[in-house]
């Protein structure tokens, strides 16, 4: 798709959701990850509307036949727009939609109004240690954000297509199982850490809850070491809680900061008591069976991208270098393993 073409679409989709007459430019191209397309607009309103202002697009190609497997932009939107509302640092969303007249495959776009802040983890860690105190003050922060999100009645997200999953600890064993099957490797350390699951389950908890699914570093805009925005939702569903908490704190989101539990910059007492405090329930069995789960499942994530990447069903970078990363999680659940058994 051109860029011409791609703004006529943009365009068409912004007076659609009440926020024309206006025209659009191309900034940059921030990303092209895995999944996403990223880039940066400027949005110049007609008349007498306001000056320019900048907004983010991300674009994801949804091949209607494999509808289901990727959640729809409409669905994120209400996610975010539901957390916004409910305190939560999240964008502001502007549209969402299919770009209209667009060539196979079918693309649909978020657009957002821009946040000003640092997502690249390794700046994220400089910025926050220039600020005193500064790791503590993000990780509180994180703590409040996601007893927000997790204090959220699911069944009042109004979804335009799909259900949001729901992951009991159960099906999340079965997903685990099925995602390592798939795989031509055996990849035993995968495989022992999952029947090790298996066989010591987490507490229950209080009620099922909205989860993010990708909170840590590298999803989160970080301004003056506070949480501006948390990003990336394709990924949220029904669960436990500590999934998200366990999922911040893996080693993996530390980006060389081993010592610094929480994404590299603070410390797991501080992100227990924020989130305690604004009314989350701590469950310390269900964290560390969650930091397990959750080092498994990117671990055979990974190991997928790259099997993807050789066998010729992706052109993706991404996925070319994904495999080099396995070992790395492979080592982290040993590590995980020894500390359960000792």
């Amino acid at each position: 798709m051109t860029d011409e073409h791609l703004l006529a679409g943009l365009e068409q989709l912004m007076t659609s959701a009440g926020h024309g007459p206006l025209s659009l430019t191309v900034d940059r191209e921030l990303t092209a990850g895995a999944n996403r397309r990223t880039i940066r607009l400027i949005i110049t309103p007609a008349g007498l509307d306001g000056g320019p202002y900048a907004a983010i697009a991300q674009l994801v190609e949804r091949d209607d036949a494999r509808e289901g497997t990727t959640r729809s932009v409409l669905d994120e939107a209400a996610v975010v727009s539901a957390a916004r509302a409910n305190g939560v640092p999240a964008v502001e969303v502007l549209a969402a939609g299919r770009l209209p007249a667009a060539t196979p495959p079918p693309i649909e776009v978020l657009v957002t109004r821009e946040v000003a802040g640092e997502t690249i983890p390794r700046r994220v860690l400089r910025s926050v240690g220039a600020v005193e105190d500064g790791g503590r003050k993000l990780t509180r922060s994180c703590g409040r954000a996601l007893a927000r999100l997790h204090a959220i009645d699911p069944a009042a997200v109004s979804l335009a297509h799909e259900p949001l999953p729901v992951f009991t600890v159960a099906r999340y064993l079965d997903h685990l199982t099925e995602r390592l099957d798939d795989l031509p490797d055996p990849h035993p350390t995968f495989r022992f850490a999952i029947n090790r699951l298996a066989h010591d389950l987490p507490s229950d908890p209080p009620k099922r809850s909205l989860i993010h699914g990708d909170f840590r570093n590298g999803n989160l805009i970080v301004d003056a070491a506070d949480l501006a925005a948390a990003l990336d939702w394709e990924l949220v569903h029904i669960g436990d809680p500590m999934e998200d908490l366990a999922w911040i704190c893996l080693r993996t989101w530390r980006f060389g900061s081993d010592s610094r539990e929480v994404g590299g910059f603070g410390r797991l007492d501080d992100l227990r008591r924020a989130y305690a405090d604004s009314g989350g329930r701590w469950r310390q069995d269900a964290f560390e069976w969650w930091t397990m789960a959750r080092t498994a499942w990117w671990g055979i994530g990974l190991a997928a991208q790259a099997v993807a990447f050789v066998e010729g069903r992706s052109n993706s970078l991404v996925h070319a270098a994904s495999g080099r990363r396995v070992v790395e999680l492979e080592y982290d659940l040993l590590g995980l393993l020894a500390a359960r058994v000792g």
